[in-house]
């Protein structure tokens, strides 16, 4: 008997690990879609901005600098300039 309860008491545990994690990796992913929303709503605005004459030109580009790099899934790097994705391959890697 007292096995029998331990063996419950272990499949509920996993189980709820489980569910757990799944909903961990759902809520990422939730995320991640709407970063990229708050992004494009970001550049938006700016574009906005600009034309209504809040932004200058050289503001407005400066914020789609550090934007787009994000809506395409990298990040910009300290000094500006585009860093890629860590999973994109440049021309050179793979081949020997």
């Amino acid at each position: 008997m007292p096995s029998l309860l331990v063996s419950i008491a272990i499949l509920v545990l996993l189980t709820a690990a489980g569910v757990g994690g799944a909903v961990v990796i759902r809520r990422r992913w939730l995320k991640s879609g709407d970063d990229r929303g708050d992004w494009a709503k970001t550049l938006s605005d700016s574009k906005n901005f600009r034309d209504e004459g809040v932004l200058s030109e050289e503001e407005y580009r400066k914020i789609r600098t550090l934007v787009e790099p994000r809506l395409r899934g990298g990040a910009p790097a300290i000094d500006g300039r585009h860093r890629p994705p860590v999973d994109a391959v440049g021309p050179d890697h793979g081949r020997k």
